[in-house]
């Protein structure tokens, strides 16, 4: 390797170069006049010439000096980002949440940016999840915290513990425009939309609401989201918790004919019993509860 000049006084040297004056040069950097001035005397030495000029009450660059700054300012500015980039990187707390698609989209993802906000050393990790036979689709050395809102589809499973996030709601959606008319049985469709993992989720909600929908079929989606946009399009109804489907009842895309029902603590994260929880988990879940409060 060439031999290099003295490393320590190179930042001595771009900042006199930069602000034209060891005295402001000394003052960014935290060091005495006499310290930056032996700095750049030594740097001068070592290069065979000097680097500055004196102009008035300021300092110049010489011609040896102009190459000088012209090669190390973009090094010492890249090398600055990077130790920025590491430093945050070390203390970068990663959290993998798995959640259904559906949630993600509609409800949380949006949100995220609040967290980020004011938890800018969490970086989250989506997982695509879901419930099967009320079973998590992961295993729990796949994700830190499983978020499950559908109590209608059955409990979360065994091996991990639960903290309530807040309650839930449930109904059917359809259409505005869709042909279905609300009697004392709870009406007649011609479809009713379910995805996969939860037609059970209707004969749960007939037990806790009282209501009864009558279809000649059931029809099952790969993803809850495919249901309820099937619904919006006016080809049947689909079952949903009220969070999924604010903005489509806001803006007139779906209709509630019968209501939500509620469901106390129906939504939940859930967490591995066979592992501690990360760090950053209790910052995510405090700011989750006060999202779903809201």
């Amino acid at each position: 390797m060439s031999h290099l000049p003295p490393l320590t006084a190179l930042p001595a040297f771009e900042a006199t170069a930069r602000l034209g004056s060891v005295t402001a040069a000394a003052s960014e950097l935290g060091r005495t006049h006499g310290a930056v001035s032996k700095q750049i005397k030594h740097l001068a030495e070592d290069l065979g010439g000097d680097l500055f000029r004196k102009s008035g009450t300021g300092l110049v660059l010489t011609e040896r000096g102009a190459r000088l700054q012209e090669a190390l300012s973009p090094m010492l500015r890249r090398l600055g980002e990077l130790a920025t980039e590491l430093r945050r990187g070390s203390e970068q707390q990663v959290l993998r949440i798995a959640v259904g698609a559906t949630f993600a989209t509609r409800w949380l993802t949006p949100r995220l940016p609040r967290f980020y906000a004011t938890h800018p050393e969490v970086e989250i990790t989506l997982l695509m999840s879901g419930l099967v036979a009320g079973q998590p689709r992961y295993s729990g050395q796949d994700f830190d915290i499983l978020l499950s809102y559908d109590r209608l589809r059955g409990p979360v499973g065994p091996g991990f513990h639960t903290v309530v996030m807040g309650d839930a709601a449930y109904g059917p959606v359809c259409a505005p425009n869709y042909p279905f008319e609300p009697n004392a049985a709870g009406g007649q469709v011609a479809m009713r939309f379910s995805h996969a993992g939860g037609p059970s989720a209707w004969a749960a909600w007939e037990e806790i609401s009282g209501r009864q929908i009558h279809s000649p079929e059931m029809r099952e989606h790969p993803h809850h989201i495919l249901a309820l946009e099937a619904a919006a399009a006016g080809m049947g109804m689909a079952l949903t918790e009220r969070r999924l489907v604010a903005q489509d009842l806001e803006q007139g895309r779906l209709i509630a004919p019968l209501g939500f029902v509620h469901g106390k603590d129906g939504f939940l994260a859930a967490l591995p019993n066979h592992r501690p929880a990360p760090q950053a988990a209790e910052l995510f879940l405090d700011w989750l509860r006060q999202e779903a409060r809201a």
